[in-house]
């Protein structure tokens, strides 16, 4: 696992931040397309001897995504991207699981593609509690504690994964302060979560 890190790291170095090859009318901002993506980190994460897999899903709410890498005799998850979505709507859903494939593999490779799409960047940064991602960009932010422990859930679910533990490292203060603002299960869910991420044994306590 440690040789897998260490290409990944390497090849993160390597790659350029991902060019705005289209653009969005409605916000006339420019964006990296899920493609322009995928030829960004492609090259310089198989001369590192490292290829990637993409595995989406939709649930009730929205559109999954997880990128894995492989080699070095390893596999490393980069955990799941959730996108909010109307399922009953086939175009937005469709975008949706475009645009949790492109920000995935953006996010796992720690490249900032521009400006993203319009829309989500504006919404991004207006919130109250934001979660900075390994890319050292803002890659959520919520006016309600609940809305933000929950979608900081999605995508910090799994304790053991590599990349999970160095969001959770970044963004630990902030969580914090969210969950002592809540209440009721969610804090006591996070409560769990993040003696899980700091190695404490809550029988200890």
């Amino acid at each position: 696992m440690n040789n897998l890190i260490e290409a990944l790291l390497q090849a993160q170095k390597e790659i350029a931040h991902a060019t705005k090859d289209a653009n969005n009318p409605f916000f006339k901002s420019g964006y990296a397309t899920l493609e322009q993506v995928i030829n960004t980190v492609k090259e310089p994460l198989n001369r590192n001897g490292i290829y990637f897999q993409q595995n989406s899903k939709h649930s009730e709410a929205g559109a999954v995504c997880e990128t894995i890498f492989y080699g070095h005799s390893a596999q490393l998850s980069a955990g799941e991207v959730f996108v909010p979505a109307d399922k009953h709507d086939p175009q937005a859903f469709g975008s949706a699981l475009t645009y949790s494939r492109r920000y995935s593999l953006s996010m796992a490779c720690g490249i900032g593609s521009a400006d993203d799409d319009g829309e989500t960047a504006m919404q991004r940064d207006k919130g109250k509690y934001k979660m900075i991602g390994t890319n050292g960009k803002v890659i959520l932010s919520r006016d309600s504690e609940e809305d933000y422990l929950k979608d900081c859930g999605r995508m910090m679910k799994d304790a053991n994964n590599v990349l999970s533990k160095k969001v959770y490292k970044t963004n630990a203060d902030t969580i914090k302060k969210a969950k002592d603002s809540s209440t009721g299960e969610i804090k006591d869910s996070y409560e769990r979560l993040i003696a899980l991420y700091e190695g404490k044994d809550e029988a200890q306590k």
